[in-house]
């Protein structure tokens, strides 16, 4: 029997190398060896196959992880460029905010600072890192408050310090800086800002330098206005009462007309001493601070109303909250209603006068309301009235000094408040204006 040559059979490449190199015919010829071998042949044949599959995925995944890689170069390349870019700008940001930005470690080092320092100190950013902030020229008093904030270490710092700069000039440094925490809870320095002050300390002490030479002059005012006033009245009550007295001696030989002049010499002299009065009311009017006191406004108003008199038939109307109550200068607020009020009766034309006096609360003033049942007042006049001296009748028909809502638009302007008018002719006038409901806190907020 003839053995079939090892070659007839299709053997997969490696196999069919090996057994070249390594069987006998005869053996490679055996049914039990050519099963095997067949076997092994298949085996070898679906590795083949297995592999090029996993080569051609290896081969397609190869590209799409250098295209991948290649986009995520191209990205990190982008991010790395608006990184820089908006470090960049971040950094022209920093150096022109006009505080200092400033790191300190716990031991009073400087480790963080931007261009600002130097632009405030002239000391140049590069020669100041590292340095303890007491190694630069500091007043007596500044050192002592960044020693007590080296040694107390507070959780925030906010005071005032001065430092002398390189040209020799002081400058006034705010300080506002917060404590910087590590990870196991301890204190490791502060961050923070430091802010050239030094206009506005400046200008606070000019104002109050200006504050006391104004406290100065008031006091000056007030005095000379008294004394004015003083020596004013003293003359015009002796020409009242030489008046009287040459009347008296010679009233037998006084024509009526002659009577009637020395009664209107007496109703100048009278008029003369009404103005002399007003302009010392108008002078002191938002100047002079009265005692603040808790009250309720019904009661004020009803103690306002009870002081006027009149010839003809006076109705007082209150319009509010009877409970209501404010804490403010009471004897302040009285003279304006008064005012308000006094006006109302002394204009008024008709047979029964009526005065409305209201008020109502808000968030944080009370609005009051004076209206009276008169003529009006016409909407060109309206202004002119809160001008000192101004009336819009003859004082020889209404005896008036004009001061009266002078003042009252004068207390208001020092208030900070305004007063408005709302007529109409013939049928009355009524003047809005409104008052913290209490001036302390009013007072605490414009400080703020």
């Amino acid at each position: 029997m003839t053995l079939p040559e090892i070659t007839d059979t299709n053997y997969h490449r490696l196999l069919k190398r090996q057994i070249r190199k390594s069987l006998p015919a005869e053996l490679a010829a055996h049914p039990d060896m050519q099963e095997f071998l067949l076997s092994v042949h298949q085996a070898y044949s679906e590795f083949q196959d297995d592999l090029s599959r996993v080569e051609l995925i290896l081969e397609q995944s190869s590209g799409e992880l250098f295209k991948a890689n290649r986009e995520l170069s191209r990205i990190a390349k982008e991010k790395t460029e608006e990184a820089a870019l908006t470090s960049k700008r971040l950094q022209e940001v920093v150096d022109r905010i006009s505080d200092v930005l400033v790191g300190i470690d716990n031991e009073g080092r400087i480790i963080y600072l931007n261009n600002a320092w130097e632009i405030i100190t002239g000391y140049k950013v590069s020669e100041s890192l590292q340095r303890n902030w007491m190694d630069f020229p500091l007043p007596a008093d500044s050192r002592q408050i960044i020693t007590e904030i080296v040694r107390s270490a507070p959780e925030t710092v906010n005071d005032t310090i001065r430092v002398i700069t390189v040209d020799g000039s002081e400058k006034w440094l705010g300080i506002s800086l917060s404590q910087n925490i590590s990870e196991d809870s301890r204190h490791i320095g502060y961050s923070g800002t430091f802010s050239d002050i030094t206009e506005r300390v400046n200008a606070e002490k000019k104002l109050k330098s200006y504050m006391r030479d104004l406290e100065r002059i008031n006091a000056e005012l007030d005095q000379f206005a008294y004394v004015v006033s003083h020596d004013l009245k003293a003359p015009l009550r002796a020409i009242n009462n030489l008046s009287e007295w040459i009347e008296e001696d010679i009233s037998h030989l006084l024509a009526p007309e002659n009577q009637e002049q020395f009664t209107l010499l007496r109703g100048r002299v009278r008029r003369m001493e009404s103005l002399i009065n007003g302009i010392l009311s108008y002078s002191r009017a938002g100047r002079i601070k009265t005692v603040k006191e808790r009250f309720t406004i019904k009661t004020l108003v009803d103690d306002i109303c009870l002081t006027f008199s009149s010839t003809q038939a006076v109705r007082f109307v209150i319009e509010g909250n009877t409970e209501l109550e404010m804490y403010a200068e009471k004897i302040t607020l009285s003279q304006i209603l008064q005012n308000l009020i006094s006006n109302g009766i002394k204009y008024n034309d008709k047979p029964e006068i009526e005065i409305t006096v209201g008020w109502q609360e808000s968030d944080s003033q009370i609005d009051f309301f004076v209206r009276d049942n008169g003529p009006g007042i016409s909407p060109e006049f309206h202004e002119k009235i809160f001008v000192i001296f101004q009336t819009l009748q003859s004082r020889d028909e209404f005896e008036s000094t004009g001061v009266g809502l002078a003042i009252v638009k004068k207390i208001m302007d020092e208030k900070g408040s305004i007063i408005r008018i709302e007529s109409k002719m013939t049928e009355g006038t009524t003047f809005f204006f409104s008052w913290p409901k209490n001036e302390n806190a009013k007072a605490r907020r414009s400080t703020l």
